[in-house]
C-alpha cells in the first residue's frame, strides 16, 4: 500500500486478496511479486508456465491475474482465452497482460483474448498501480458470446475517453441498450450453435440474465412468451432448435435488429 491513498487501498483489497502471477523469468517474477505486495496483495501464487497456471486456475478463486506474454513458456493469449472459456471459478477475474513489446497486432490479440488491461516491459510501480486500480474500480461489462468471452472490447483501454460516442446504441438509454445487446448476442450465439454447442448454450443462458428481468418492464406478451420458450428449451438436456429459432427471430424483430452477418456482439 506504499504511496496509496488509504481510501483507494481499501477499495483494492478485494481485488488483491488472491493474486495469480504467470511469469517465466524468475527475476521479473520476484520484482512483480514485490510490486504487488507494495500495492497490498495478500497472497501471490507464481507460475512459470501458462499451461500449469491454467490447470491450477480451476481450483482457486483468484481475484487478480497478471500474465506475462513471453513465448514459448508463457503464452498469455492462450492462457486468457482458455481461462475465459473454462469452468474455473476465476474465469471472470481481471487479467492484466504484460509483454516486452506491444505492436498493434499483438494489442488486438490481447484484447480479443479477453484481457482487461496490458502493460509493456519495462514498467514502473506506478504503471502497475494504475492498471490494478483501473480493473478494480472501472470494471467493464462482461460479454458471454461464442466468438468472444471477456470484458467489453469496445471499451478496452479507453476508460478515460471523453470524446463523442458514435455507436447507435450509445444514443439509447442504458437499459434499452443492454437489452438490445443481449438479443444481438443471443441471436449470434444461436446462429453459431452447431459450431460450438457448449459455448453457444452458455452464451444464450447468459443473455437470459438480462432478458428475463426485462419481461417485467417491457409491455409485450410476445416478448415474454419468446423469452420463456428459449429459457425452457435451454433447460432441456437436448434443446429443440426448431422451437428456439422463431422465438429468437421474433425477439430480434421486436428490437429492430437487422438480419446481418453473424456478429460477435462484443
Amino acid at each position: 500500500m506504499y504511496g496509496q491513498n488509504p481510501a483507494t487501498a481499501q477499495k483494492l483489497r478485494g481485488t488483491l486478496k488472491q493474486v495469480m502471477l504467470v511469469e517465466a523469468n524468475p527475476n521479473y517474477g520476484r520484482m512483480l511479486s514485490d510490486m504487488l505486495r507494495m500495492l497490498g496483495a495478500e497472497q501471490i501464487t507464481l507460475y512459470r508456465d501458462h499451461e500449469e497456471a491454467l490447470d491450477k486456475a480451476s481450483g482457486v478463486m483468484y481475484s487478480l491475474i497478471v500474465c506475462s506474454h513471453q513465448l514459448p513458456e508463457c503464452d498469455a493469449l492462450a492462457f486468457t482465452t482458455g481461462l475465459r472459456r473454462s469452468n474455473a471459478s476465476c474465469r471472470k477475474s481481471p487479467v492484466i497482460t504484460i509483454a516486452p513489446e506491444i505492436t498493434m497486432s499483438l494489442l488486438n490479440d490481447i484484447r480479443d483474448s479477453g484481457a482487461d488491461e496490458f502493460m509493456r516491459k519495462p514498467f514502473t510501480w506506478g504503471d502497475l498501480q494504475k492498471r490494478v486500480e483501473h480493473v478494480a474500480l472501472k470494471a467493464r461489462p462482461w460479454i458471454e458470446a461464442v466468438g468472444y468471452v471477456g470484458p467489453d472490447r469496445r471499451r478496452f483501454n479507453s476508460g478515460d475517453y471523453t470524446g463523442p460516442r458514435k455507436r447507435a446504441s450509445d444514443n439509447k438509454d442504458q437499459k434499452t441498450a443492454h437489452i438490445e445487446q443481449a438479443v444481438r448476442i443471443l441471436k449470434a450465439a444461436f446462429e453459431q450453435y452447431n459450431s460450438d454447442p457448449l459455448q453457444a448454450r452458455r452464451a444464450m443462458y447468459a443473455q437470459l440474465e438480462v432478458l428475463v428481468p426485462a419481461c417485467k418492464t417491457i409491455a409485450s406478451q410476445d416478448f415474454y412468451n419468446n423469452v420463456r420458450i428459449i429459457l425452457n428449451q435451454l433447460r432441456e438436456e437436448w434443446p429443440d432448435l426448431n422451437e428456439i429459432r422463431p422465438a429468437v427471430a421474433s425477439l430480434a424483430a421486436f428490437m429492430k435488429i437487422e438480419d446481418r452477418r453473424p456478429s460477435n456482439a462484443a
